[in-house]
């Protein structure tokens, strides 16, 4: 386990358990705080088949101390090391792209786009 783990507040979010299993894994048992977390009684968590805690929407219920044990047939070599469960803004544009550009043909064509963000997002593009 990262020993912190960001969540973006108002957005889904993901807590992974880091667990690799042979046999194949069962289920994954966490605990939030030292207590065991019941994430079927908290609206919008689910839990994926690989462990993964899946948060519909960041909210004051995420923060805290998480860890994660894995089982298989055999059982279990243990909980994961802590991680923090932070909740963070979004990342925002600082420099928005527009939606439209012209451009001769043949000539360069520069778009500017910035973000930031803690931890600094990653700016990616696609092209529809």
């Amino acid at each position: 386990m990262l020993p912190e783990t960001p969540l973006p507040k108002g957005m889904r979010g993901v807590i992974r358990c880091p667990a690799r299993a042979n046999p194949p894994l069962l289920r994954v048992s966490w605990t939030k705080d030292g207590r065991p977390l019941e994430v079927d009684k908290l609206p919008g968590w689910s839990v994926r088949p690989d462990g993964s805690i899946v948060i519909a929407t960041g909210n004051d219920d995420a923060p805290g101390l998480y860890r994660c044990t894995p089982y298989n047939s055999y059982g279990t070599a243990g909980e994961s090391r802590p991680t923090r469960v932070l909740l963070k803004d979004p990342p925002a544009f600082t420099v928005q792209p527009k939606e439209e550009y012209f451009q001769e043909v043949g000539r360069e064509l520069v778009i500017p786009c910035a973000a930031g963000g803690d931890p600094p997002p990653v700016v990616t593009w696609g092209k529809v």
